[in-house]
């Protein structure tokens, strides 16, 4: 691919990428200003509070204690195993496995 072409395609990438951005932007001002006209026309109505409702109890259950727990120290883990050697004898005309 020859270098002119390499540019257009990341021209074109980033007029891609300004565009979307663009009409993301746009659309997240103009639902702003949707929502600032639509609290604007509803802040002349104020609601009262009522004196009749008193205040609100809620009752919270306390948090359980944790369990105890106990460490107890084990006996350190015995010694490597023992290495067992075992030896064959091999009988002659043997070369090692190699097929040849």
């Amino acid at each position: 691919m020859n270098s002119i072409h390499r540019l257009g395609v990341g021209i074109a990438a980033l007029v891609t990428v300004a565009t979307v951005a663009g009409a993301l932007f746009i659309q997240g001002y103009s639902t702003a200003q949707q929502a600032v006209q639509a609290s604007s026309q509803s802040a002349g109505v104020s609601a009262t509070p009522s004196a009749t409702l008193g205040p609100e109890i809620v009752y919270v259950n306390p948090v359980p204690s944790p369990q105890v727990v106990n460490v107890t120290q084990t006996q350190p883990p015995a010694g490597p195993p023992p290495v067992i050697h075992v030896v064959v004898p091999s009988v002659g005309g043997d070369d090692g496995g190699a097929d040849n």
